[in-house]
């Protein structure tokens, strides 16, 4: 399926964590861990409609808290607002 964000959204890709830390506790599967308030992810799309700098592949600063998932026939696509983006990753 193919994701197209609008209204300034920015579509990105969080890397997965791989410490699964076994508590006795059930939560849901897309339960994400507030303990830190930003988090690094990957722009994977971009609405273009602002003119933006976002391009795919950039590493981008987010406030962790503001992204989204959008589930749809078995996909999850998580998005974010360019007005919560705090800064880019370079190299």
């Amino acid at each position: 399926m193919i994701f197209t964000p609008v209204n300034n959204y920015l579509w990105v890709r969080v890397p997965q964590d791989n410490e699964n830390e076994e508590t006795g506790i059930l939560l849901p599967q897309d339960y994400r861990s507030v303990e830190k308030p930003f988090a690094v992810v990957e722009v994977l799309g971009c609405s273009g409609e602002s003119g933006t700098l976002w391009g795919t592949g950039l590493q981008i600063v987010v406030e962790a808290h503001m992204l989204r998932d959008i589930e749809h026939n078995g996909e999850t696509f998580t998005v974010i607002k360019e007005n919560h983006v705090i800064g880019i990753l370079a190299k």
